[in-house]
C-alpha cells in the first residue's frame, strides 16, 4: 500500500509516491492547461505502479485561483439585506497604493443586475427586527431560475450573530433551483465586516462549480485507472480535506498547490532543527515565498487574491510573477523587464521546441549553460540553445545588446523581483530576513536560491531531497484539518476566564460530529486562537491560546502585547483590548514515514568541467546529483543537475550533504 501527492503547477504536475515502508518515487508531467485532471492521471501512470494499491491520493490544484484570476468562474447571484445590494461595489475606501492616480477598484464578481435585496433584519446582538420576507426570497428564485444563475452567495447582515435567516433562505433556495451552487455566509465566514464577509461567501460561489466539477472529473479519471482508496484536496490552511466536503467549501482551495511546499518546509525546518526558515518555491509561471518564525508558518485571516478580500485561514504566502516560464521584454519606456506574462506549459519557453518564441527566464538559463541540453526534465526533454539565443535576438538589438548579455540582466532582474518578495514577507511580520535560512525548491528555485539570498543578506540556503516536487511531498505531510470560528466581539475586561472557555467549549462540541466523521478514526487534535486589537483599531492580530482547562485571560493580554510589539514595534500596555473573535482548528493526525537515509559519500564525485556563459561561472563543473553521499562537499561555482531540478552554487559558497539527501548550502563569511 502506498499514498501518492499529486501537485499541479503551471506548467509540470509533479507526483510522488511513498510507501509505508518509507520508499519514495518521483515523476512530473507537462501540467494540460484545459483540464487539470488529464495531465495529473498520465503524470500519476508514469509511476508504472497499479492504482488500485493506492491508499489515497492527496492533491494540490490551481483551477480555484485560476478562476479567479482568469474571471472564469460561474455566473453568479448575490441574495442579500435590503439595502445592502451595493456593498461590492462600495468596498472600503483605503488606497494600496497612494501614489498611483490612476488606481481603479476591482471590479466586483457579482454584476449589479444579479445582485438581488430580501427583506429581512437582525441586529448585531443576534435579535430578529424583521422576518425574512419568504415570498420575495421565491420570486427571486424564479428570476434566477429564469437567468440561468450556476451559483448563489447569500450574505445577510450580521448572519455572523443569527445565521436563522441565512440557513432559510438556503433551504428555500435549494428547494427551487436544486443544481445551483449555494454558498452562505454564515457557513464560510461568520465575521463582522459585511465587506469581506461577503466577498469571500461571493469568491467561495463564484469558483464552487468549477471546483466540483473538476474534483468530480478527477475522481472519476483516477477510479478508471482502478484506485479505490481515498482521496483527499490541499486547503490554503496547510490542511486537506476529503473530496466531498472540499466541494462545498471551494474557497478554501485558493492556495492549494503552495501550501504543500510550505507544509514540506516546515517538516524540513522541525527535522532539521532550524527555528527560522523562508519557503522558496520557484516554479514554471511564479515563485511563492513564505515565513516559518519559530518552525511555525505564518497564517494570514485577512488575505487578498487579485484584489479581492478572502477573510479565511491562509498560510501568509507572497506570490511574485517570476518563474521559469516569465517573459522578458521591455516596458513602455524601453527598459528590460520580467513577467507578468508567462510562457506556461503551452507553448512553453523557446528552448523546450514546443513553438514558444518569447524570451524566457528558462531560455536565458539555457543560452548562458546553466541547463544542459541533454539532461533535463530527466533527459526526457532535449532543450535547444539556438532556440534560446533567436527568442532573446530581437531584445538584444531594441537594447543594444547581445543576446547573452541580456539573458544575464534577465535572470539579474528576476532575482531583484524575488528577492523583494522574500523581504516583504519577512519584515511585514517584523523578521529581518538575515536570521533565516532559505529552503528552495521547485524546479527553478534551487538555480536562483543563491543569488537571491545574496541579494537579502542570507548566508544560508537548504535545497531539499526531491526540491523539483517537493510541494507534492508535502501533501502528504498534510494533516486533516477543519476551521472554525464564532464572532464574539467584546472588551476582554468585561470577559472572565470561565467565560472565554465556555464559548471554545459550546465551540468544540458543535464541531466534534463534524470533524469525527472526517477524521475516520484517526486521532484528532484541538487549537484555540483568538482575533484581538487594542479598542479603536480597525484590524486584529491572531493569537494562539493554551488548552482550552488553561485558558485565562491574563495570559491572553499579554501575549497579545508581545505580538504586537513585534510586528508593529510598540505595545500600548495601559490600553483596553478587544476580543473580536474565537478559533477553533481541529487537527486529524496523519503519520508520515521519514525519508530514509542516502547512502554514505566516497572519495571524490564524479564530475565534469565545462564553460557557461554567467559572469562569475566561466568555468563550472556539473555534477549528477544521484552520485552525491552523505557527508559529500563541494564549492563553488557547480551546477548539481537531478532529474526534478537543478541546482547552481556560485563562487564563494560551499554545499555539504546531510545523512538525507538534503543540501546545505553556505555562503563563505568574506562573500
Amino acid at each position: 500500500m502506498y499514498d501518492i501527492g499529486i501537485d499541479v503547477g503551471g506548467t509540470f504536475t509533479d507526483v510522488v509516491m511513498i510507501g509505508q515502508d518509507g520508499r519514495i518515487q518521483v515523476t512530473k508531467g507537462l501540467t494540460s492547461g484545459a483540464d487539470q485532471s488529464v495531465g495529473a492521471a498520465e503524470a500519476a501512470a508514469r509511476l508504472n505502479v497499479p492504482m488500485s494499491a493506492a491508499r489515497s491520493i492527496i492533491h494540490g490544484t490551481t483551477v480555484a485561483t485560476n478562476a479567479l484570476l482568469e474571471r472564469r468562474g460561474a455566473k453568479i447571484a448575490l441574495v442579500t439585506t435590503r439595502g445592502f445590494r451595493d456593498v461590492l461595489e462600495l468596498q472600503r475606501q483605503e488606497r494600496r497604493n497612494i501614489w498611483d492616480l490612476y488606481v481603479r477598484k476591482v471590479t466586483s464578481l457579482v454584476p449589479r443586475a444579479l445582485r438581488f435585496e430580501v427583506d429581512e433584519r437582525i441586529r448585531a446582538d443576534g435579535t430578529v427586527v424583521r422576518p425574512i420576507d419568504l415570498d420575495g426570497l421565491r420570486a427571486i428564485a424564479a428570476s434566477l431560475c429564469d437567468l440561468g444563475v450556476e451559483a448563489v452567495a447569500i450574505s445577510f447582515i450580521n448572519a455572523y450573530a443569527n445565521p436563522a435567516h441565512e440557513i432559510e433562505a438556503e433551504r428555500q433556495l435549494s428547494q427551487m433551483l436544486p443544481d445551483c451552487y449555494i454558498t452562505r455566509s454564515s457557513a464560510i465566514a461568520p465575521h463582522f465586516r459585511e465587506y469581506e464577509r461577503t466577498s469571500t461567501t461571493t469568491i467561495s460561489s463564484y469558483v464552487g462549480p468549477k471546483v466540483a466539477n473538476y474534483l468530480d472529473r478527477f475522481a472519476e479519471r483516477f477510479e478508471a485507472r482502478g484506485f479505490g482508496g481515498n482521496i483527499f484536496v490541499m486547503g490554503s490552511n496547510g490542511g486537506v480535506l476529503p473530496l466531498n466536503i472540499t466541494g462545498r467549501y471551494a474557497a478554501t482551495t485558493c492556495l492549494s498547490g503552495p501550501a504543500g511546499g510550505v507544509l514540506a518546509t516546515q517538516r524540513l525546518a522541525r527535522d532539521k532543527g532550524l527555528s527560522n526558515v523562508i519557503s522558496f518555491d520557484m516554479g514554471g509561471t511564479s515563485t511563492d515565498v513564505c515565513v516559518i518564525a519559530g518552525q511555525e508558518a505564518v497564517v494570514s485571516t485577512s488575505s487578498q487574491i487579485d484584489g479581492l478580500p478572502i477573510t479565511l485561514p491562509m498560510f501568509s504566502i507572497e506570490t511574485v510573477s517570476a518563474g521559469g516560464g516569465s517573459i522578458a521584454s521591455t516596458d513602455a519606456a524601453g527598459l528590460l523587464k520580467v513577467g507578468p506574462q508567462s510562457a506556461g506549459a503551452q507553448p512553453g519557453p523557446a528552448c523546450y521546441g514546443r513553438g514558444g518564441t518569447e524570451p524566457t527566464v528558462t531560455d536565458a538559463l539555457c543560452l548562458l549553460g546553466l541547463l544542459r541540453e541533454q539532461n533535463f526534465f530527466g533527459g526526457e526533454m532535449r532543450l535547444s540553445p539556438a532556440a534560446a539565443r533567436q527568442a532573446f535576438t530581437p531584445l538584444a538589438q531594441a537594447l543594444g545588446d547581445t543576446p547573452e548579455g541580456v539573458a544575464a540582466k534577465t535572470l539579474k532582474l528576476a532575482n531583484v523581483k524575488m528577492a523583494n518578495a522574500v523581504r516583504l514577507v519577512s519584515v511585514r511580520e517584523g523578521h529581518d530576513p538575515r536570521d533565516f535560512a532559505l529552503v528552495a525548491f521547485g524546479g527553478a528555485g534551487p538555480l536562483h536560491a543563491c543569488s537571491v539570498a545574496e541579494e537579502i543578506g542570507i548566508a544560508r540556503v537548504v535545497v531539499p531531497r526531491f526540491p523539483g516536487a517537493f510541494s507534492a511531498l508535502g501533501l502528504l505531510s498534510a494533516n486533516l484539518r477543519r476551521d472554525y470560528l464564532r464572532a464574539r466581539p467584546a472588551r476582554v475586561s468585561a470577559l472572565s476566564d470561565a467565560e472565554i472557555r465556555q464559548e471554545l467549549r459550546d465551540m468544540r462540541n458543535a464541531a466534534e460530529p463534524e470533524m469525527t466523521a472526517i477524521a475516520a478514526g484517526r486521532p484528532i487534535r484541538w487549537e484555540c486562537w483568538a482575533d484581538l486589537r487594542y479598542v479603536g483599531q480597525a484590524s486584529e492580530l491572531l493569537v494562539p491560546l493554551p488548552d482550552i482547562a488553561r485558558v485565562r485571560k491574563d495570559s491572553l493580554i499579554r501575549r497579545f502585547h508581545a505580538q504586537h510589539a513585534a510586528k508593529f514595534g510598540y505595545a500600548e500596555k495601559n490600553a483596553e483590548i478587544e476580543l473580536v473573535n474565537l478559533r477553533l482548528t481541529a487537527f486529524a493526525v496523519v503519520e508520515l514515514p521519514e525519508l530514509p537515509a542516502i547512502h554514505k559519500g566516497e572519495g571524490e564525485p564524479a564530475g565534469i568541467v565545462q564553460s557557461t556563459g554567467l559572469p562569475g561561472a566561466e568555468e563550472c563543473r556539473f555534477l549528477d546529483r544521484a552520485g552525491l553521499g552523505a557527508g559529500h562537499e563541494l564549492e563553488g561555482p557547480c551546477v548539481i543537475s537531478e532529474p526534478t531540478a537543478t541546482t547552481f552554487l556560485p563562487r564563494g559558497w560551499r554545499l555539504t550533504v546531510d545523512e538525507r539527501g538534503h543540501l546545505d548550502l553556505s555562503r563563505d563569511s568574506q562573500n
